[in-house]
């Protein structure tokens, strides 16, 4: 009887202790989620290198037409590297100064160089 009376006791005591559920801890709303698509992709612009064009015009004057007496190349500086877009170098050959139009083929950075002309 005695192990009745504690197992009821404690059964007393633990439906008594009930209590009310906690509360909620304080909360924010939510913020406003704002979208937006992403700013337009710009692309890169890419240019030539001059003094790699200017190497790359005398090695095919040199190589490709055999052209002797090549002496300075100079290419403009800030030429896009777009395929179709053409631009002039001036060379030195044998004293003389000749244009050569370089034509850009892709967007890789290939060029044809045209034979020198006056």
């Amino acid at each position: 009887m005695r192990i009745t009376l504690m197992l009821v006791s404690a059964a007393l005591a633990l439906t008594g202790c009930h209590s009310a559920p906690p509360a909620p801890a304080p909360s924010t709303p939510a913020p406003a989620v704002v979208t937006s698509s992403p700013p337009p992709l710009t692309p890169v612009r890419r240019v030539f290198d001059p003094a790699r064009v200017q190497d790359g015009v005398r090695r095919v004057l040199t190589e490709s037409y055999l052209v002797t007496e090549v002496g300075d190349v100079s290419c403009p500086a800030d030429q896009d590297v777009v395929a179709g877009r053409t631009f002039e170098c001036t060379v030195d050959i044998a004293g003389k100064e000749e244009k050569v139009t370089i034509t850009v083929r892709d967007a890789a950075g290939g060029y044809e160089v045209s034979q020198p002309k006056p």
